[in-house]
């Protein structure tokens, strides 16, 4: 399946302390208080509440309770109004091998939207979340931090480029399987033909940003393309929480996290990427990351940080188109 956007007119044809960059900041920082300036905080937080309860049992690929929720994903996208990038609406089914169980397959739906440039239509910015967890089993795992977090997040970042509409075309990708292997992002990858691969400028992937307890995000991406670091610097000098650079070199092993999400299809494409993410919790991959284990200011601070990076990069893709046709 191919992401040519033609409904729009686009043609897309832990670590050790010594990897840990901080990047400047300038605003003090208090956790317990914050008014979100560049996102509706109520509706974010409602949306991970919703997203993260049982209703949705866990939202395994396969499962009853991930086609609900990829549903009500389908019909926030709806409600905002924001363009499918497909003609034939929001929906990318998916097909791949189940190296659990050989004598079956995968079967999954990706969701993605889009919204054109003003500018430079042509050049797109991928932003994406993974909406799939892990099921019931011991529990219900309703991965409030993973991965319904990264879903509040980026529906928030589609309201705000509707209302200040994004210079480069954008595409907003809700990953399906990611815990399965990251088969929902290698299976888009694997459908780019090579100009739509060359007209990506870059995958800003989010996987668990609500769980920022102690006022840090984690950007990866700068180690492997050094051109990013001075966006990230810039955001991290603005941003309401510490954006912090590191988990991305090989001497890390498990805590490189270079590979660990969405964002490595794209990496192995050779498309640059920038991941954000907080560092893992007692919580993590436990029926105990819960909506109550999140903290609203952190989850606010967190989203506008998303959004601001966003922007920036939104600027510095269109700025470095510019410079390229000069």
């Amino acid at each position: 399946m191919k992401y040519v956007l033609s409904a729009l007119g686009l043609c897309l044809v832990g670590c050790s302390s010594a990897s840990v960059e901080p990047a400047p900041s300038t605003v003090p920082f208090n956790i317990e208080n914050y008014t979100a300036e560049y996102h509706d905080q109520d509706r974010a937080l409602d949306n991970l509440k919703t997203l993260s309860s049982d209703e949705f049992e866990g939202r395994k690929t396969g499962t009853e309770g991930n086609r609900r929720a990829m549903a009500w994903i389908e019909a926030r996208l709806r409600e905002s109004g924001v363009s499918p990038a497909k003609k034939d609406g929001y929906q990318a089914p998916f097909t791949a091998p189940n190296f659990d169980a050989p004598e079956n397959v995968i079967e999954g739906t990706n969701l993605v939207a889009a919204i054109r440039g003003t500018t430079t239509p042509r050049t797109a910015l991928l932003i994406s979340a993974h909406y799939d967890h892990l099921g019931a089993a011991d529990g219900i795992y309703n991965g409030a931090d993973d991965n319904a977090s990264g879903v509040a997040a980026l529906l928030e970042t589609i309201a705000w480029f509707q209302d200040n509409p994004p210079q480069n075309s954008i595409i907003f990708a809700f990953f399906d399987a990611e815990e399965q292997g990251i088969v929902g992002s290698s299976s888009m990858v694997d459908t780019l033909s090579t100009t739509e691969k060359e007209n990506i400028a870059i995958n800003l992937n989010l996987d668990m940003v609500a769980r920022a307890d102690k006022g840090e995000l984690y950007a990866v991406g700068g180690y492997h393309f050094p051109e990013l670091i001075p966006v990230i610097e810039d955001v991290a000098s603005r941003a309401p929480l510490k954006l912090l650079r590191g988990h991305e070199t090989p001497d890390l092993g498990i805590d490189d996290w270079s590979f660990a999400s969405d964002h490595a299809p794209f990496l192995r494409s050779g498309i640059r990427i920038l991941y954000l993410g907080v560092e893992d919790h007692a919580d993590y991959h436990r029926p105990s990351d819960e909506f109550d284990k999140v903290n609203p200011a952190a989850f606010a601070r967190s989203i506008d940080t998303v959004i601001m990076t966003a922007e920036a990069l939104d600027d510095w893709v269109a700025q470095e188109q510019s410079d390229a046709d000069q």
